[in-house]
């Protein structure tokens, strides 16, 4: 876990931050890594319940992919496992826009 945040009545904020090359890699390899990945905040978040805190879960990337399909792409697959990710590397009013 590379983040941790309590933000107090038993909400804690759990991220794990990644440099992964999304660009290097083809769509089922994306699709494999994301599952990966995902499962490894899951086991963060897991350790967390099991503590009785309610957890708000996400991933961090420096960079995202260049094409618009593979973003939208591992942000639906992310989101279908509840996890949010961020781009450091995108704006916030550029991330509001595409919302």
């Amino acid at each position: 876990m590379d983040v941790f945040v309590e933000a107090g009545d038993g909400l804690v904020a759990v991220a794990e931050a990644k440099a992964s090359d999304w660009d290097a890699i083809s769509d089922a390899a994306v699709r494999r890594n994301v599952r990966r990945q995902a499962r490894q905040v899951w086991d963060y978040v897991e350790s967390q319940l099991e503590q009785g805190r309610d957890v708000s879960p996400g991933i961090i990337f420096p960079k995202r992919p260049k094409q618009p399909e593979r973003v939208e792409l591992m942000e639906a697959l992310f989101e279908e496992e509840g996890i949010a990710v961020v781009w450091e590397d995108e704006p916030a009013a550029e991330r509001k826009a595409r919302a």
